[in-house]
């Protein structure tokens, strides 16, 4: 368990000591949420969450959090809860103090000017509007209907411009009244995370959390929760077809290893049996509630069809299942912990403190003693329900501010002569007999030999893309693979970075082995079935795309333009023909040697020598691509002038000056829209810069004319610009290089990346070589060579 201290203001600090991070993180965790905002200002809570970045006493303009944090290259974000609301960042960790610094200023000490309140009204209320849209949060407003405490679980709690009115001091006051109320030590938890020391942690804490002061009241604790009467429910969605079952909690239990359980796709689990009978393609565990006084957790399934009487089939399987985890012995549950750990350890050190202060955190040895009073409270008596079906016959009411068509009604008796699976839970005992060896081996490149596990890395090469479905249909072919790699101890991974398919399988010696031949196998005849299942996949993954927020809609489509896919011609039966890469990282001889024989099995063109093809080039000024969402959006990405290590760096250095100054300048001075960034990419083996542009007042001609004015005016600002501030991100970049992310999956997967580009990587010598002067003109480059453009929007207005 990480430190816990309390200092003399009552705040308390959460220390995590991570000695090989290369960045550190810091979040703040209010113990008030939208359930304690006044009854008469519905989204009181979280304009607050959004207002407190406009600046604070100690920190205004270009210094304050959201300016400071993009220029330094951070990751920052906040979010209310029912209960909760949290604020949180990571950055290099030498820049800890600093950033902490402005995150207990900003909150400690807000200045609530008006014009920013009625600027992230503005943003609020464009937030609700795509909101009402939303599946996920009109699946979360009907699961609230069948609770009738706490009260407060049916209220509108996003907040919009209509709530919050015309009467700017009276919102002021508002802020300020629940911003004193309950913005003090006793409410209010520190997280810290870095490679400092505790010590050096607790220090930072004691000198930044002082502005917090003591006393005032504490957050009272809510209404513990109740089911109604009425709790089985069908919600009329344009959606994937769920099922949602749900239990109110007793207290906040760990559910990590109950999340872990369900998720599992392994054979002989819950998720293996409902795909085998049809019945169900993948699973989810959810908590759409947490206090200290009660939580929900709910369990979504996805559906292959809309038939009800599947409802019944899953639940009874689902029900028998839940039955048979009392059974499971110590070793067993440590074993799944222990996979839940693994995976926790991938994620960024900000997202390890958001799961830790309000989600699925590592499992603690206490955690066992809440296994069996969890699993008692997951029962038939205490479950409601909720089908989500494109069609049904509902009437249409309003919740949670939200408009649905739903209608309770009867369930069906769970199906009692239905042929019920014998479970199976891990971990199991393995094949020690290593598969047989082609006699053949292919050329494969051995990176970095050593006694450790190797790594084996493959993806499509450079200029050939893996169409969106077969990636899914493989995905699919591989899942129970996956999961079977994981429970032997290795990994297998196969999904999408920087807009490509990448393969990552790592493990001992024979774990390796019997992985790659059992995938091997997979793809050489992939059954109907699970090919069924991934284009399903594919469907559900184009239909969230199509209905997700439009820059984002637009985003997705990016890397299959830059990839060429939409010219290719669908392939009916076998893998496309593509040409692929693969090397293995790490491994002994004797591991690169069985590793290659294998692969000469794999069904595709594997490291045969290829001429460099260049870069794709877009075949028109601009490509309109119609969303869901009908406020404009726009995506501009300007890839490198040329492809070469002094143009990446330049590209890289361009990135850093022009972040922060397109953020303040678009989103805050010109108030464009809410989502307003600039950064560098790399997409499909392509490197550069990308503008993303959305907003609910402003048509795509007015958005793209501020976008080429902002481009045009850079070259001008970066002729002024202070040495020390230019030496100062050289130094930043410079450092990037030296970075490796602590987990070595991750690290093999970047030195792989790099390398399969159109460009060579980044190096320390390109870097050293830049100069204002040379900065200015790749500026102009970038400006003149509008030809080489990427420019997507949603309309052709």
């Amino acid at each position: 368990m990480q430190p816990l201290l309390t200092l003399s203001n009552g705040l308390r600090v959460r220390l995590i000591h991570d000695p090989a991070a290369p960045r550190a993180a810091a979040l703040i965790q209010l113990a008030a949420g939208s359930h304690h905002e006044p009854a008469q200002w519905p989204g009181l809570a979280h304009l607050l969450e959004h207002v407190v970045f406009a600046g604070s006493t100690g920190y205004q303009g270009d210094a304050r959090l959201m300016s400071w944090a993009q220029a330094q290259g951070a990751r920052l974000n906040a979010t209310t809860l029912p209960t909760t609301t949290a604020w949180f960042f990571d950055i290099r960790a030498t820049q800890l103090e600093q950033g902490l610094a402005r995150l207990t200023d900003m909150l400690a000490q807000p200045l609530f000017a008006r014009d920013a309140i009625q600027q992230e009204v503005a943003v609020i209320d464009a937030e609700y509007q795509l909101l009402s849209a939303d599946a996920s949060t009109l699946r979360e407003a009907a699961l609230s209907l069948a609770f009738n405490a706490p009260a407060a679980l049916q209220r509108f709690h996003v907040g919009d411009a209509a709530h919050f009115g015309t009467d700017s001091a009276a919102l002021q006051q508002a802020l300020r009244d629940h911003h004193q109320h309950y913005f003090h030590g006793a409410n209010l938890t520190l997280w810290l995370q870095g490679p400092q020391t505790l010590s050096e942690l607790a220090a930072l804490a004691e000198r930044y959390a002082a502005p917090f002061p003591a006393g005032g009241t504490v957050s009272a604790l809510p209404e513990a929760l109740a089911l109604q009467p009425a709790r089985h429910f069908t919600l009329q969605l344009v959606d994937t077809p769920r099922l949602r079952f749900s239990f109110p909690l007793a207290g906040a239990p760990s559910l990590t290893l109950l999340r872990q359980l369900v998720t599992d796709k392994a054979p002989g689990s819950l998720l293996a049996a409902l795909s085998e009978r049809g019945y169900c393609d993948d699973a989810q565990l959810l908590m759409p509630y947490r206090s200290e006084n009660g939580s929900v957790v709910s369990i979504e399934f996805q559906l292959t069809t809309v038939d009800a009487s599947l409802c019944a089939r899953v639940e009874t399987l689902f029900c028998h299942w839940l039955r048979q985890l009392t059974a499971i012995t110590q070793p067993q549950r440590q074993h799944y912990a222990a996979l839940a750990q693994q995976q926790f350890c991938r994620l960024s050190p900000v997202d390890q403190l958001r799961e830790r202060a309000f989600g699925f955190a590592p499992i603690a040895p206490g955690d066992w003693s809440e296994w069996q009073p969890l699993l008692a409270q997951l029962t038939a008596e205490n479950m409601t329900r909720l089908r989500v079906v494109p069609q049904t016959e509902a009437k249409q009411q309003r919740v949670q501010g939200f408009t649905l068509s739903l209608k309770a009604n009867q369930w069906p008796d769970a199906e009692a002569d239905i042929n019920l699976p014998v479970w199976q839970f891990y971990p199991r005992a393995n094949d020690d007999n290593l598969p047989l060896l082609p006699a053949q081996q292919c050329c494969l490149p051995h990176i970095d030999p050593d006694a450790e596990n190797g790594v084996l890395m493959l993806s499509p090469a450079v200029g050939n893309t893996l169409p969106q479905r077969w990636g899914h249909i493989i995905q699919a072919s591989l899942r129970a693979i996956i999961a079977q790699c994981a429970h032997a101890g290795g990994s297998l991974v196969f999904s999408q970075r920087q807009g490509q398919w990448l393969l990552q399988l790592s493990g001992n010696h024979r774990v390796l082995l019997h992985t790659l031949d059992a995938l091997l196998k997979q793809l050489q005849a992939i059954p109907a079935s699970l090919r069924a299942q991934g284009e399903r996949q594919f469907s559900r993954q184009q239909q969230q795309w199509r209905s997700d927020i439009a820059v984002r809609c637009l985003l997705n489509q990016l890397p299959q333009l830059i990839g060429g896919e939409a010219e290719r011609q669908p392939v009916a039966n076998g893998l496309p023909s593509l040409s692929w890469r693969a090397a293995l990282y790490g491994g002994d001889i004797a591991l690169a040697q069985a590793v290659s024989r294998l692969l000469t099995r794999f069904p595709g063109e594997l490291n045969s020598i290829q001429l460099p093809v260049p870069p794709p080039l877009p075949d028109r000024a601009s490509y309109h691509l119609p969303t869901d969402s009908q406020e404009a959006a726009v995506v501009l990405f300007c890839p490198l002038a040329e492809q070469t290590a002094a143009c990446l760096a330049a590209w890289r250095m361009l990135a850093l000056l022009f972040e922060p100054r397109f953020f303040q300048q678009l989103r805050v001075e010109k108030n464009l829209g809410y989502v307003v960034s600039c950064r560098f990419m790399s997409l499909a083996g392509e490197h550069g810069l990308l503008f993303a542009v959305q907003s609910p007042t402003h048509n795509v001609a007015s958005i793209t004319a501020h976008i080429r004015q902002f481009i045009a005016q850079m070259p001008q600002i970066i002729a002024t610009l202070d040495v020390s501030d230019f030496a100062e991100k050289c130094a930043q970049l410079t450092e990037s290089l030296h970075v490796l992310h602590p987990d070595r999956l991750e690290q093999c997967a970047e030195l792989w990346l790099n390398q399969q580009s159109f460009a060579p990587p980044l190096t320390q010598q390109a870097i050293a070589l830049l100069t204002i002067g040379g900065l200015k003109d790749d500026c102009q480059r970038l400006a003149q060579q509008q030809q080489r453009w990427w420019m997507l929007s949603n309309s052709d207005c």
